[in-house]
């Protein structure tokens, strides 16, 4: 991007406003190496899969707690790999003796439940009775859609959720329309969460479009993978920087009663270029990750 592109999409971010942004890593090899990439007091989240369960999720969050690196860990729990309520007890626990009051519940892509919680709502009812609670929870929400879930059940469960939870983290999206579209709906609808817009950090193209594509991500990938046009336009060159998305969202960053009060990356463990790319964006709104403070309310 040239300077006077960068200026543009520098410009578009005016007026300033807190923005906040969280980092996303995988439990995998890399893992480290990217968290030591990361700003000090930064917001990150580790995600919890079926193929390497809720045991690698809370043993990274453990070795990002205690590597001195002085981050504000979230990891995923998945509700259907949870087995009862004792287990939910002592994950919580876990949690609470490693100094962690955030975490983030998601349903799980485990194809049955492990034990008594089929979603992510059921295991957010029982969490909610416990003085184990941590102070902020997250949930998932899905402008695009969700391959196993119609929408009406997705909203449904979203509307149930508000009073269990703190905030909501928006699926990855490419576009910023169905993004844009989509909280402009829940705005009318009356959400009370604050939103954070889950975009793509900087990775290379066909690494990320794979993972898109492996996740179900909705009708922008799917169109991106029937349009090779739109595909160059949208991801051109050997790495895809999500300019044009931000391009989009700017005005809407920083607003979380009617906007987004915050970007999710999807680092895909890339953070380096990640970090290079936000820091060459020079917005003021986003310097504050520095100290990971955007978000806490």
């Amino acid at each position: 991007m040239n300077d006077v592109n960068r200026a543009a999409l520098t410009a578009a971010f005016v007026p300033p406003a807190r923005t906040a942004v969280r980092f996303e890593l995988l439990p995998i090899t890399g893992m480290q190496e990217a968290a030591r990439a990361l700003p000090e007091g930064a917001e990150v989240t580790v995600t919890c899969s079926p193929r390497h369960g809720l045991e690698r999720t809370l043993e990274a969050a453990e070795w990002l707690v205690e590597a001195g690196l002085q981050l504000q860990v979230v990891p995923h729990i998945a509700a259907r790999l949870v087995r009862d309520h004792a287990h939910l007890e002592r994950l919580l626990q876990r949690l609470e003796t490693l100094g962690i009051d955030d975490v983030f519940v998601v349903g799980g892509d485990a194809p049955r439940p492990v034990g008594s919680y089929p979603h992510g709502l059921a295991l957010l009812e029982d969490m909610n009775r416990l003085s184990l609670r941590p102070t902020r929870v997250g949930v998932p929400a899905y402008p695009e859609g969700h391959h196993h879930i119609d929408a009406s059940r997705l909203q449904q469960d979203l509307e149930a959720k508000v009073a269990l939870a703190n905030y909501a983290v928006t699926q990855l999206c490419f576009e910023a329309r169905p993004l844009l579209h989509w909280r402009e709906w829940q705005k009318q609808l009356g959400l009370e969460l604050p939103v954070h817009a889950g975009i793509p950090g900087v990775i290379e193209r066909k690494r990320l479009l794979s993972i898109a594509l492996r996740l179900g991500i909705g009708p922008s990938v799917r169109s991106l993978r029937s349009k090779s046009g739109r595909m160059s336009r949208l991801l051109g060159g050997s790495a895809y920087h999500p300019d044009t998305l931000m391009e989009a969202l700017g005005p809407s960053l920083g607003d979380s009663d009617g906007g987004f009060a915050g970007l999710h990356v999807y680092t895909f463990n890339h953070v380096a270029p990640t970090r290079a790319w936000l820091e060459s964006l020079k917005d003021p709104r986003l310097s504050q990750y520095e100290d990971g403070q955007g978000d806490r309310r």
